[in-house]
């Protein structure tokens, strides 16, 4: 039988990172809110973050995919990641904690994909299922979450520069012992990143892709501020996040057994659509903190099938050596200009009309991209080779 030892500095390094971003997503919106800024200001450090992400990952995905190494471009932008860190807790003025915003999301969105990618190609390579590598980082951001729920509400927000460099330096450490996966043997030109763009199928992919997945973005943003509007605490939040990210380390865990058809991928990702629609028709109606954290438990399930379904879609349709940059562009467009638009639009929203509004307007989106995914399918879409 086939040793799994050496993936064990990896696994490691994929629960730290996962922690990282249980902090990032759980409790900068709260950081920032406490430092006294307004909804719409947060989510402007989101989206102009984001914009300046999706400047990165194209090119940090090509040069990944050029020189044939994932690893190091990993360790450098741990180390940007870690630079922006610092500059973001040491300043306090509004237009610089943007630029330091913008510096450290230039790095940090690249992070969690090439590492989803380095994940998916030694999945590949020793046998294993993806979904049990990827749900390493789930496990890392559900147990930091309850554990930072606890922490935050004995020492207060204003500590969150404490873990979150910390756990950054032990990422840094983790990254230097990786191993790159085994790529493709053709040689990569940069005129290759034009085929993502130029591809009507794929374009059209990541279009009605992009309908879920902004609805997806605007609860990333927001449903701790939801949380807290609708009578929840910090600890609450931890919970929240606990509750959710259990749930999607389970169901990355199971994948093997749940994921039988990948042939099929496009079913699965219109089965995610409809549970994101139960699970936002739902949380537009509740006004009860414990049974927002109840519906949580739908998290795992909706981004687990739906993030499988696309990566296996698009893996399919890409060679190995062009499969970190085409992992890239699907961040890119999928979650990360979803991630600016939900972020500007999300923020004005909840400040003007409040959190139950936000969620039946994404019950609306999801909706539109489950109608696109039933199209798609229905014209054959799903069989056709994009990338030659």
């Amino acid at each position: 039988m086939k040793s799994h030892r050496p993936l064990i500095p990896f696994i490691l390094y994929l629960f730290v990172i996962g922690a990282i971003n249980s902090f990032i997503v759980s409790y900068f919106p709260l950081y920032f809110q406490n430092k006294g800024l307004t909804t719409s200001e947060i989510g402007r450090f989101l989206a102009i973050g984001t914009f300046f992400g999706l400047l990165g990952q194209p090119i940090w995905g090509f040069i990944s995919d050029k020189y044939k190494t994932v690893k190091k471009v990993l360790i450098t932008v741990i180390i940007g990641s870690l630079l922006g860190m610092v500059w973001i807790f040491q300043t306090s003025s509004l237009v610089w904690i943007f630029v330091a915003g913008s510096f450290f999301y230039l790095f940090y969105n690249t992070l969690f994909p090439l590492s989803e990618n380095l994940s998916k190609r030694m999945a590949d390579q020793e046998g294993i299922s993806f979904g049990v590598l990827r749900s390493w980082p789930a496990i890392g951001f559900a147990v930091l979450t309850l554990g930072s729920g606890f922490f935050f509400a004995k020492m207060g927000i204003g500590y969150l520069w404490l873990p979150m460099i910390l756990l950054g330096m032990i990422a840094l450490i983790l990254a230097f012992r990786l191993k790159d996966a085994k790529t493709g043997t053709k040689k990569v030109d940069y005129r290759d990143m034009g085929k993502f763009f130029k591809n009507p199928t794929l374009l059209l992919f990541f279009l009605v892709l992009s309908f879920i997945s902004l609805a997806h973005r605007m609860n990333d943003s927001f449903v701790s501020l939801h949380l807290l509007e609708i009578g929840g605490n910090e600890m609450l939040v931890g919970w929240l996040w606990f509750i959710a990210v259990l749930s999607e380390a389970v169901a990355f865990f199971t994948s093997a057994w749940w994921f039988r058809r990948p042939e099929r991928p496009i079913h699965y990702i219109i089965i995610a659509g409809f549970l994101y629609l139960i699970r936002w028709f739902l949380i537009a109606f509740i006004d009860d903190p414990i049974l927002l954290l109840a519906v949580q438990v739908f998290h795992g399930f909706c981004y687990a099938i739906f993030f499988m379904g696309a990566i296996e879609y698009l893996y399919k349709l890409l060679p190995k050596e062009l499969q970190a940059t085409g992992h890239m562009v699907f961040v890119l467009i999928v979650f990360g200009i979803t991630g600016i638009i939900g972020s500007y639009a999300g923020g004005y929203i909840f400040d003007a009309f409040g959190g139950p509004t936000l969620y039946f307007i994404m019950t609306i989106l999801t909706l539109i991209g489950i109608i696109g995914l039933l199209l798609f399918n229905g014209l054959g879409k799903e069989k056709v080779k994009v990338v030659e």
